[in-house]
């Protein structure tokens, strides 16, 4: 079981190129990943698309501002999105700062024997 602690040491940054955003890893294998990611107020995760996953994001606390294939969508505290295999998708953070949840499944999993 696994608990989140906001103040853990355990949160490292997601990028060098990437400020203000951290990440707290629970899952991270081939066939998908859980992970938390802790906005400060205002910081934007770029443009992205992930190839060969589909990627949840569930908002713990604060606001998230999520665009995906250039539609925007203000999502709050409980509110989840859905980012399909190949969406270019952002992030960015309230006045607030806000904590997520996302979970990335690979739709090519790799099977082991």
């Amino acid at each position: 079981m696994a608990k989140l602690e906001l103040d853990n040491p355990s949160w490292e940054s997601v990028s060098r190129a990437i400020e203000g955003i951290s990440q707290q890893w629970e899952i991270r294998n081939d066939n998908g990943t859980v992970k938390f990611l802790r906005f400060e107020a205002e910081k934007a995760y770029p443009k992205h698309h992930h190839p060969d996953r589909t990627e949840w994001l569930y908002v713990i606390s604060g606001e998230m501002n999520a665009e995906i294939d250039h539609d925007t969508h203000k999502l709050e505290k409980g509110e989840f999105a859905l980012f399909p295999v190949n969406s270019e998708h952002s992030l960015s953070a309230g006045p607030d700062g806000a904590v997520v949840l996302v979970v990335a499944i690979s739709e090519y999993p790799r099977h082991t024997l």
